[in-house]
């Protein structure tokens, strides 16, 4: 009788332990899963945050900038600028500062014009910021509408 009852309380040890070890088996797996939510949240958050941060440095190049009288205008291009900087961008020298990007300036009113300043792509997953911005023509002292377009490749 007692070694029957000793089987039985045996079994029943053995039962509370496999189902103590099945939840936490079970909290091990949540666990490891939102983590890796949270991590990837943060992966593409910094991935947004660069694309933001290559979208400011070509607006604040001075190359680009547009200027009167040493007062530089904010969100302002100047197309004889944009034209010596797209006829002349060597990858090289900018890649530590727009990385995987494609970079262009549309001018949208009252003429059409495209400029490619920069073009390094890859494939993948990308993020697009447009900056709407002022193109300065000096010759004849007038402004057109544009936009500043950036593609930014992730890297992973």
């Amino acid at each position: 009788m007692k070694s029957r009852r000793a089987q039985i309380q045996m079994m029943e040890t053995i039962a509370i332990l496999l189902i103590f070890f099945v939840i936490i088996v079970i909290g091990f797996i949540f666990f490891i899963r939102m983590a890796s939510y949270g991590q990837g949240e943060k992966i593409t958050k910094a991935q947004e945050l660069e694309s933001i941060r290559v979208s400011q440095a070509i607006s604040f190049l001075p190359e680009l900038q547009c200027s009167s009288k040493n007062i530089i205008k904010d969100n302002c291009f100047d197309k004889y600028k944009l034209n010596a900087f797209a006829g002349s961008t060597n990858d090289e020298i900018y890649y530590p500062l727009f990385y995987y990007s494609n970079i262009t300036v549309e001018e949208t009113y009252p003429n059409n014009n495209t400029w490619v300043l920069y073009e390094r792509v890859r494939n993948g997953t990308y993020y697009t910021t447009f900056i709407p911005i002022l193109l300065y023509n000096a010759t004849d002292r007038t402004y057109s509408f544009g936009s500043l377009n950036v593609k930014y490749y992730t890297i992973g």
